[in-house]
């Protein structure tokens, strides 16, 4: 429409219908703006939902039906000002029938009034989540600042760090880190949504955490190696001391007890002192690299020693653990079965109590079939113990399982 409303408003028709009609056709102008305003105030705040929220699908499904009514309203009341109009471009009359603008205009603004209702009954429904949307894309500029500025300070912390000589490689891959965050950062301002700039903010924060916390190690690494060089070199002479009693250890295994006792231990003692040859040598290339003044190195071979020790004491543990797990055994074998036949026992009695006697009685009573052989066939000269000792805790692990079925059938 080419004309302003006020022009309308200052020359109306003065007969009674047409005075009916204009005032029809003034409510539903003001419907219209004001539907208008309601929905663009919701389309926007949508906007914002979509933009800052990743599970926005279901609001906006739910918010299309309701802007369809709206647009289909708007498009009846448009279409209703065009044939229906009382004053034409020059505010003459158009010969149109004041009673049938009448009605058009009033059903025109019903339907604009029932938009409306149903614009703010959704509005009501979501406003929270509505208006939290919007705030954090108004939000959304200052975030991206205060990023930038997070890595303008740890770029002047690098500066500093450079100057004084802590640019280690581990300083530079978190530098670079930081230059990367920063350009995904200035893409997602360019071409991407609130949300995708506040996540790229988020990491760029992150990036520059991590360089602070590079810079603050690397300033500190070079006397926490030479310190982990002296409590490392302690632990290899512990653990050859240890290693010293392998040959002994093995030699009492065998002699003491059938060789399928500690088969599964075949080659721990070489492994052992393969693994402690192995910190060995990683210990000397960290004293060479912290003499060369490379920390980052330095502390690599001592991590990798460290990891060589732990294996060489496993290996070397698990002998001297076996050897007296089974003269422990040999000394009192119904002993060794006490607390399995004790957690036996007590399945017995749950099943009792709950009932469950047909379904579990005979499964339990099997176990202790199982506990009656493996103690009988500990015949000869060398029984093998280690067999027995893995037929009870094979029990354990069966009873414990029928006990957390008995007991999840309870619930």
């Amino acid at each position: 429409m080419s004309r302003s409303w006020s022009g309308r408003l200052s020359r109306r028709p003065q007969d009674q219908a047409a005075q009916a009609a204009q005032a029809a056709q003034d409510g539903a102008v003001a419907a219209f703006l004001d539907l208008d305003r309601r929905q663009s105030y919701l389309m926007d705040a949508i906007d914002a939902l979509v933009e800052t929220s990743a599970v926005a699908t279901s609001m906006t499904r739910e918010w299309e039906p309701v802007k369809q009514e709206s647009f289909a309203a708007s498009a009846k009341y448009l279409a209703v000002a065009e044939s229906h109009s009382l004053l034409d471009a020059a505010d003459r009359p158009t010969g149109v029938d004041p009673a049938a603008a009448s009605a058009a205009f009033t059903d025109a603004h019903r339907k604009l009034a029932d938009a409306a209702v149903a614009v703010d009954k959704f509005y009501r429904k979501h406003s929270n989540e509505l208006e939290q949307a919007k705030s954090l894309r108004a939000a959304t500029p200052k975030i991206s600042a205060e990023a930038k500025a997070a890595a303008v300070t740890a770029e002047g912390r690098l500066t500093a760090a450079e100057k004084d000589g802590f640019a280690y490689p581990s300083v530079m891959d978190a530098a670079g880190e930081l230059i990367d965050a920063l350009s995904s950062l200035k893409t997602a301002e360019t071409v991407g949504s609130s949300l995708e700039v506040r996540h790229a903010a988020a990491a760029v924060h992150a990036a520059a955490e991590t360089v602070d916390s590079k810079i603050a190690t690397a300033r500190s690494l070079s006397s926490t190696v030479r310190g982990s060089l002296s409590s490392v070199k302690t632990r290899i002479e512990a653990v050859t001391t240890r290693l010293g009693s392998l040959p002994a250890t093995r030699s009492a295994l065998l002699r003491e007890f059938s060789s399928d006792c500690s088969k599964d231990l075949s080659g721990a003692d070489e492994r052992a002192q393969r693994a402690l040859a192995q910190a060995q040598e990683e210990w000397a290339a960290a004293r060479k690299a912290i003499e060369a003044g490379q920390p980052e190195p330095a502390a690599h071979h001592l991590t990798t020693a460290r990891a060589r020790l732990t294996a060489a004491e496993h290996d070397g543990d698990s002998m001297g653990d076996r050897l007296r797990l089974l003269r422990q055994t040999k000394a009192d074998p119904a002993a060794a079965a006490k607390s399995t036949r004790f957690k036996l026992r007590d399945g017995q009695l749950l099943v009792v109590d709950r009932g469950l006697v047909k379904q579990w009685g005979s499964v339990l009573d099997a176990q202790s079939a199982r506990i009656e052989r493996a103690a009988g066939e500990l015949t000869g000269t060398h029984p093998d113990y280690w067999s027995y000792l893995q037929t009870l805790e094979s029990v354990d692990v069966f009873v414990k399982n029928v006990i957390d079925r008995v007991r999840g059938e309870a619930r």
